[in-house]
């Protein structure tokens, strides 16, 4: 038998509960669930599926950054080009 080791990992508890409930109804255990994902790493050499920041997320941050610097906001840009002289 393969040797064992133990892993530690604190996480949001509802976060816990919601993807415990999903690999229940898969019919996996929490453990064989990092199983699969360690194993797929190691096959992929890297995460095996992409990181991105959702869309929604983007235009957020896209806003928030320009609240932040009290950017001018325009109905249409006639309204920019005006302004610009344009």
């Amino acid at each position: 038998m393969a040797k064992t080791t133990t892993i530690s990992v604190r996480m949001d508890a509802e976060l816990k509960n919601d993807a415990e409930n999903i690999l229940t109804f898969l019919g996996l255990t929490p453990s064989q669930a990092i199983n699969v994902f360690y194993k797929q790493i190691t096959f992929q050499n890297g995460l095996p599926f992409p990181i991105k920041i959702p869309k929604k997320k983007l235009n957020d941050i896209s806003i928030n950054a320009m609240e932040e610097k009290d950017l001018e906001e325009y109905s249409d840009p006639s309204e920019l080009y005006e302004e610009l002289e344009i």
